[in-house]
């Protein structure tokens, strides 16, 4: 709730000489009276600008066309705190094309979570409630529900309420030239040092991680996984999974076309 208003009237051809000029406490009606012939005829005219005074809480400005006497009613006006505003583009990481259809979620510790796709064009935006802006709970993935591996970042808005993230998916250009692409199927895939059963697992894959396969033994597979750290560097990393437990990905990361249904699942 604003500690009170800031009422300002003015000719549209002057904003520096106030008609009126007030403040009003919540609990009172914005009632304004004027002199006869104060206001405009013209067609908005005059401008009546209500600045709330406490955090966050954005002028209001409306246009109205005046009369020589007489009552004028304007409309209900909502307040709204400034919205914690987060955007920006997603992207092929392999050749920088704008993807469109990607599904974009915001969620924060508790678990709500808020959902977007990108357009044509890769843009996305999300406009979150006033609080976002002074939290630090908050991540954004891109790619959900995609054959793209998602990508989580953290949302720090530090008391900005405007934010961009810009989300690149897929592997880089470098790892496709390094063998043909496999996805993996489950989270929580195995990829090991060596090809026999019992060798030491490197680490656990998700679900649509990718795999640049290189050499093939018996049901096991050999090849590269693509890790990409916080500051966008990236690093390959050699190992074997077991055939059953990735599918080929043909082209799809490579194909010119927008065609985004392989991309639902």
């Amino acid at each position: 709730m604003p500690e009170a208003y800031q009422v300002y009237i003015f000719d549209k051809d002057n904003e520096v000489d106030a008609l009126f000029a007030a403040t009003y406490m919540p609990e009172e009606k914005i009632e304004v009276y004027l002199p006869q012939n104060t206001l405009s005829t013209d067609k908005n005219g005059n401008i009546i600008v209500i600045s709330p005074q406490g955090r966050d809480m954005p002028e209001i400005r409306k246009k109205f066309t005046g009369i020589r006497y007489g009552d004028i009613t304007l409309p209900v006006t909502q307040i709204i705190k400034t919205p914690a505003i987060v955007e920006g583009i997603v992207f092929r990481r392999y050749d920088d094309r704008m993807l469109g259809g990607i599904q974009v979620v915001a969620k924060d510790s508790t678990g709500r979570a808020f959902y977007t796709k990108s357009r044509l064009d890769g843009d996305y935006r999300f406009e979150l409630p006033n609080e976002y802006g002074y939290r630090n709970d908050l991540v954004v993935s891109a790619g959900v529900g995609s054959l793209f591996p998602v990508v989580t970042k953290d949302a720090q808005f530090g008391g900005n309420f405007n934010l961009q993230l810009d989300f690149p998916l897929g592997p880089s250009k470098e790892f496709v030239e390094q063998g043909n692409l496999y996805i993996v199927k489950n989270n929580l895939t195995p990829i090991r040092t060596a090809f026999f059963n019992g060798s030491t697992t490197l680490f656990l894959l998700a679900k649509n991680d990718i795999v640049a396969v290189q050499r093939v033994a018996g049901n096991k597979l050999y090849g590269l996984v693509e890790i990409f750290w916080t500051d966008g560097n990236a690093e390959m990393i050699s190992g074997w999974v077991r055939a059953q437990d990735v599918i080929y990905a043909g082209n799809y990361f490579l194909s010119p076309q927008d065609d985004l249904e392989l991309a639902k699942q």
